[in-house]
């Protein structure tokens, strides 16, 4: 562990010192500062709950129309389901192909007016992935990339027909190659177009593929990390403003007669703050607010009951996504497959990620949980599907899985409705009349932005007062932090700058952007020995990244293995070698003692268990 020279002498437990590591990064306050700040504030404007996804992209918005904002986050920012998804940007295929398989099915014969009135909904909602895609490639241009996907065609006529969709079952003969035209004209034509692919070349970029193959039809998507997209959407909600913390939970909701304030009847039961307590240090304090706004994913329901003080309805149900990863020789490094003929229906991505291939994802309902953990049944599932497409000499074994996770995509219904509106076909934002408390649930990546706007409309037409100081959404223009300073040549001018590898440049503009040379100051303002050396062999993560990732406000070894850097996903093995590293260089930025070390080491074994390798999860 001599990882540094210790500038100042041993310490006990989690006491303060000046390290620079905690005075975060340029344009926002550290950690600590940020809780000061939260406690302090007489009373926020808004108060987000949750910093996945959504409700970083709430902050965000609130902060950016001018008010003040407060998001606090149980766990890292990114921790559940935001940092476990399939890493694509998708603008609705599969909605817009399920949405045309309807107009040839029973019911349109059955219910015509509805039925197309659906397919309207469906077009709408398509187009606005469109938008959102398009958005987020372009504001966080160093996260994300154009992803070519090919759908490999086996057959010249598919029975029975894909979503039972007539016309799909000619679709080697013409109908797919019109269907991705629509979806490259629906993007008005902002993304690479669609084309046609020889079986040569086909087989040229898979050669793994099974001889049967006849020819490839290729579309595009958007691609991102998602964990690394979250951290750059909280922290750049933070540089607009807003006060966050991460590691931070709500003990207790409080209402205006908690606060002894002087309210008329009807309004004694609003939410107007909170008991919080820090996870790190154990402390407790209050805060207020004039709003509040749940962004729990999955967790909804749980909040709803510490909102109403009772156990609730549940209006969120869990959908388990299992991906497993190979290595790199499944897929070229700038294509990716689709399979859309599984044995049972299901999609599934072949996908070229951080030098590994993510394949996935299953659709199996489950119990709401923090650390789900992939079922070998779902793994079984995975590599047989994907045994169908591989020459019987290239078989892939369980044995081959690097990693395995999952991630639970809420699906949500919304228990203040009307009874008569009709049903959300993606996200819902929702009202208690009693509290006044906001929740939104559902949706997707892709439209993490447009879910945060509707959102904070939403509160304004509930609060006057707040309404009257805010200004209009502004952040489809908005770059995340990163995008600035970034360049598609960037990766190779900080290799000749600071005479670094190649390959961990790339790594480093690509997770960072503009303020990569940043990470490599705070590593050699840290007096790391050896602030260029790689975490672990074989990865392009270096230790100045740890450093970093304090000032990101990552304050556990499970932050910096898992979101910081992606190592818990790519590779078990790998990540279990990378513990007591990272641990070694937190405990001294940090000031650990050997029992807080010794106890982060133990938390990220632990929470190691719940992904598998090429054995089975530890926690199963």
């Amino acid at each position: 562990g001599a990882v540094h020279g210790r500038i100042n002498g041993g310490g006990s437990g989690m006491r303060w010192r000046s390290s620079s590591a905690r005075m975060g990064i340029e344009g926002v306050e550290g950690r600590e500062a940020m809780l000061k700040r939260i406690r302090e504030e007489e009373e926020f404007d808004v108060f987000v709950i949750g910093g996945g996804a959504t409700g970083a992209g709430v902050a965000l918005d609130a902060a950016s129309r001018g008010l003040k904002v407060a998001m606090v986050e149980r766990e890292d920012y990114g921790s559940g389901t935001s940092s476990r998804s399939t890493k694509l940007l998708w603008a609705g295929i599969r909605y817009l192909a399920g949405g045309f398989a309807t107009l040839f099915q029973r019911k349109m014969l059955v219910t015509p007016i509805k039925t197309l009135k659906d397919f309207v909904s469906t077009f709408k909602m398509v187009m606005g992935c469109q938008r959102e895609r398009n958005h987020l490639l372009k504001t966080a241009p160093h996260l994300t990339n154009w992803i070519p996907l090919v759908v490999p065609i086996d057959r010249w006529f598919l029975w029975p027909p894909p979503m039972k969709c007539l016309p799909a079952a000619l679709g080697p003969l013409g109908v797919y190659w019109i269907f991705f035209k629509f979806y490259d004209l629906l993007a008005k034509f902002s993304c690479p177009s669609s084309y046609y692919m020889s079986k040569s070349s086909v087989l040229k970029n898979f050669p793994q593929l099974d001889k049967r193959i006849k020819f490839g039809l290729v579309f595009y998507e958007g691609q991102h990390d998602d964990a690394r997209t979250n951290i750059a959407i909280a922290l750049t909600a933070a540089e607009t403003g807003a006060a966050i913390a991460n590691h931070t939970e709500v003990v207790k909701l409080l209402n205006a007669s908690d606060f002894g304030l002087d309210v008329k009847d009807q309004e004694k039961e609003k939410i107007v703050g909170a008991i919080l307590r820090d996870r790190i240090s154990g402390e407790e304090f209050k805060i207020r607010s004039k709003s509040v706004v749940m962004c729990g994913g999955p967790f909804t329901d749980e909040l709803r009951n510490i909102e109403t003080g009772e156990k609730v309805e549940p209006v969120v149900s869990g959908a388990a996504g299992t991906h497993v990863v190979l290595s790199r020789e499944y897929c070229p490094d700038d294509l990716g497959m689709v399979d859309m003929g599984t044995s049972d229906g299901r999609i599934l991505f072949y996908l070229p990620w951080e030098g590994h291939t993510v394949v996935g994802t299953t659709d199996v309902k489950c119990a709401v949980t923090d650390r789900p953990i992939p079922t070998e049944e779902e793994i079984d599932w995975i590599l047989n599907e994907t045994n169908t497409y591989l020459r019987p000499d290239l078989h892939v074994s369980r044995k081959d899985v690097l990693s395995a996770w999952s991630g639970i995509r809420p699906l949500a219904i919304d228990p203040h409705a009307d009874p008569n509106a009709p049903v959300s076909r993606d996200h819902i934002v929702s009202v208690n009349p009693r509290t006044k408390a906001v929740f939104v649930a559902g949706g997707k990546w892709t439209t993490y932005r447009e879910m945060a706007e509707d959102a904070i409309d939403k509160l304004l037409n509930l609060h006057p007062d707040i309404h009257k100081e805010a200004g209009d959404c502004k952040t489809l223009s908005i770059p995340l932090l990163g995008a600035q300073g970034y360049s598609d040549d960037l990766a190779e001018s900080l290799a000749k700058q600071y005479d670094i590898d190649l390959e961990t440049a790339k790594n480093l503009a690509k997770n960072y952007g503009g303020r990569a040379k940043d990470v490599l100051k705070a590593g050699k303002d840290a007096k790391i020995v050896d602030p260029l050396g790689l975490i672990v062999p074989g990865f392009p993560y270096i230790n100045a990244e740890i450093v970093y990732a304090i000032k990101e406000h990552a304050r556990t070894v499970e932050d910096v293995l898992s979101r910081r850097t992606r190592l818990s996903y790519l590779n078990l093995n790998s990540a279990k070698m990378a513990i007591p590293i990272i641990a070694d260089i937190m405990a001294l930025e940090l000031d650990w003692d050997e029992e807080t070390t010794e106890r982060q080491k133990a938390d990220a074994v632990e929470f190691l268990k719940s992904f598998a390798g090429p054995e089975p999860a530890a926690s199963a």
